[in-house]
């Protein structure tokens, strides 16, 4: 099964998607550091009410890999686990290499659990050793038979050449002078080489449990040894607390402690 869609961006201002026959919509959010497109909300919200896929994408421009995923990511936080996030690696940007492209990714991941695709034209699948980036991310590459005005196609045409490091596409753009009702400009068209369901793992983060980033204190005995270790992560189930809401803690030795919070917010370790 397949998804026809089509990607949009600030050229197409003034669109009404909800009057475009599409089965998902990708909305450019970012470029660099400095550009955030002063349509991408609005497009986005009309995706949503549409009930229509979603996805956004970030237009790289060498402004620095962390930096311009940080940026990403902090114009995008409303739209995390509803859309697909894309990497739009094209123009310029291509000569910085597959590291840069890989640091953008692995970092957007990181932070979110979510693993962007990348966009490229399909030459550049093969003007470098993607297989960095194609094992833990999917592709999205664009190759026109022609420029002639088209609408959704089925089997898009591509050469025989393959796709680099990727044993095949998640998607593929066909066009950019797409015909479609309901808008009288031009569209890219793409398609999607899966269904909705697999639309949405795309969109969903990995994360389950979040990654401890606090120091975990350890409260020693009187006897110097380690005691008992907590952060605001874990959880303390099945501990017995006293009637003053103090957690009663054993040491390896044996010594029992009470651990209470002060009105300061400092924990308090006492011996019993």
């Amino acid at each position: 099964m397949s998804l026809n869609g089509i990607d949009i961006s600030s050229y197409q201002s003034g669109i009404n998607i909800a009057n475009v026959p599409a089965d998902f919509v990708i909305v450019k959010a970012t470029q660099g550091v400095n550009y955030v497109s002063p349509d991408c909300d609005n497009q986005v919200q009309q995706v949503i009410k549409s009930n229509k896929l979603l996805g956004v994408y970030h237009f790289a421009d060498g402004s620095g890999a962390e930096a311009e995923a940080t940026y990403f990511l902090a114009n995008i936080q409303g739209y995390l686990g509803k859309a697909v996030l894309f990497l739009d690696w094209e123009a310029s940007v291509v000569n910085n290499g597959v590291a840069y492209a890989k640091t953008f990714m692995d970092y957007v991941y990181n932070q979110t659990g979510i693993r962007p695709i990348i966009y490229m034209s399909k030459s550049v699948t093969a003007q470098f050793d993607w297989s960095s980036v194609s094992k833990d991310y999917a592709l999205w590459f664009a190759q026109y038979a022609n420029n002639n005005e088209t609408g959704y196609q089925s089997d898009p045409w591509t050469d025989s050449n393959g796709f680099g490091s990727w044993i095949q596409p998640a998607m593929q753009q066909y066009s950019s002078h797409g015909k479609l009702s309901g808008y009288d400009g031009n569209l890219d068209l793409d398609i999607f080489y899966g269904d909705s369901k697999a639309w949405a793992n795309f969109a969903k983060s990995d994360n389950v449990i979040p990654t401890v980033k606090t120091p975990i204190v350890q409260y020693p005995d009187p006897d110097g040894n380690p005691s008992y270790a907590l952060t605001h992560w874990n959880a303390v189930k099945g501990k017995p607390f006293t009637s003053k809401n103090e957690l009663l803690l054993t040491s390896p030795n044996g010594t029992k402690f009470t651990l209470a919070v002060t009105d300061s917010g400092e924990l308090k370790a006492v011996k019993t």
